[in-house]
């Protein structure tokens, strides 16, 4: 799977992503997610037994949808199959949270999550969309 320079800056940044599962009764399921880029997967932490592990389980195919959402947008959409995996090691943890929140408060979300029961999702891209939005190019 080839993935465009800018798609691989842009998944590389501190977005906030949108992660579609196949809930029961083939209904999606869409929750927003932290996620790690790393070697063109993406890895997000999600609870043991929460609704997108159970989903996951069922049914490995989703979705993640990144964009920015200011002008000029832009949308990278990530279609794939997760696979379950063990939790996020100590520095990973350490990595995302201060991806997302900065260094000292990164550090103290660690602490204060550290030993809640997690699993990882790795998501290995099958098909990568982009979108260029029209509205406020120059």
């Amino acid at each position: 799977m080839t993935i465009s320079d800018e798609a691989n800056d842009f998944l590389g940044r501190a977005n906030i992503a949108i992660l579609a599962t196949v809930g029961l009764g083939n209904r999606p399921h869409a929750a927003p997610v932290w996620y790690l880029y790393e070697d063109q997967e993406l890895l997000v932490s999600t609870g043991t037994g929460s609704q997108k592990h159970r989903n996951v389980q069922r049914n490995p195919a989703v979705t993640l949808v990144v964009e920015r959402r200011e002008p000029p947008y832009y949308v990278v959409t990530v279609q794939g199959e997760a696979e379950i995996g063990p939790p996020l090691s100590d520095d990973k943890r350490l990595a995302l949270a201060i991806r997302y929140l900065g260094e000292s408060r990164g550090q103290a979300y660690t602490e204060r999550t550290r030993g809640s029961d997690s699993i990882t999702l790795r998501i290995r891209p099958a098909k990568v969309i982009e979108f260029h939005g029209e509205a406020g190019r120059d």
